[in-house]
């Protein structure tokens, strides 16, 4: 058995892509058990993601009513191997990744934010003065307040949790980053906290303000090579809609890309019963190539039609 498992979990509007991150994982000859946190999927893709070889589903509580995001560390925690590997499910790996998707005990492989980054994220809450590529005072002050044990950060910019590596001694750690999202997180979060100065990116800001105020905290590995572009790496389709339902000018970049995995996955028996997207449909890449730089635009308007849906 490898000594590391690949980790992720989503609900069913996700399912297209664990379904495609698994066959990436797969075609790029990659043989790590996968396990796989299933909020109340259906019969039909419980089976089909099972085709794959040495994925395992565990069935995520339905009484949880947060993001499913906040289950990172709850499903890392079930991993039966020494190491563990959380990987978001929007995104794809390029190629086998497997010789650095590790760390070393004590050690956390989790890539840094860049200042650019930070100053997005944390630009309304930036006091007159501040460095725009740290993180605010005000931010940290609720962190260290609600950590309640370091009173100086261990670093000055957070890390992104979208692909991160530990060693089976942070059990402790993980398990703490639980317990911190339920005194700090809304019971029913969603993916974003609306309103929260420090934790509307919920589960990653819980992790950072860990990872800056716990005494206990890992060490950020010194190398992260998981965003190399000279070699294989994760692809992460980070911003909406996401390519299962449209693509966007971001995600396109990889649309051969992905097609070359989903070509590999239907010839080789892992098409799913679902049928498959029209983005998931080659004979369509000149209407979504055409389309992507509306891409935003579209998503806005689907998100206002299901609140008015809602309404009434």
């Amino acid at each position: 058995m490898k000594n590391n498992t690949i980790v992720t979990a989503s609900d069913v509007n996700y399912a297209w892509g664990v379904w495609l991150l698994i066959a990436s994982i797969r075609k790029a000859g990659m043989d790590e058990p996968i396990l796989v946190g299933s909020y109340n999927w259906p019969r039909q893709w419980k089976d089909d993601i099972l085709k794959f070889d040495g994925v395992e589903l565990s069935e995520l509580p339905a009484t949880d009513k947060r993001c499913v995001t906040c289950s990172k560390p709850e499903i890392a925690l079930r991993a039966r191997t020494e190491y563990i590997t959380w990987l978001d499910c929007d995104g794809i790996l390029t190629g086998n990744c497997s010789d650095v998707l590790v760390s070393r005990p004590g050690e956390i492989c989790i890539r840094p934010r860049t200042g650019s980054e930070i100053e997005a994220s944390f630009r309304r809450q930036r006091k007159p003065g501040e460095e725009p590529g740290d993180i605010p005072s005000a931010v940290l002050d609720i962190w260290r307040r609600d950590v309640g044990e370091r009173e100086e950060p261990r670093r000055k910019r957070g890390c992104s949790t979208g692909v991160f590596t530990v060693h089976r001694s942070a059990a402790p750690f993980l398990q703490k980053w639980i317990d911190q999202m339920k005194k700090v997180l809304p019971s029913d979060v969603k993916i974003v906290a609306d309103g929260s100065i420090a934790y509307f990116q919920t589960d990653d800001a819980v992790l950072n303000s860990l990872l800056l105020f716990a005494d206990d905290a890992p060490e950020i590995s010194a190398e992260y090579h998981v965003d190399d572009t000279s070699r294989a790496l994760f692809v992460h389709f980070g911003f909406n809609p996401k390519p299962w339902v449209m693509w966007n000018p971001q995600s396109f970049r990889f649309y051969d890309r992905t097609m070359e995995i989903i070509d590999w996955a239907l010839a080789n028996g892992y098409a799913p019963k679902a049928e498959l997207p029209y983005s998931y449909r080659k004979g369509y890449r000149w209407f979504y190539h055409l389309a992507a730089p509306f891409a935003r635009v579209y998503y806005k308007w689907m998100k206002i039609k299901r609140k008015l849906k809602a309404m009434f």
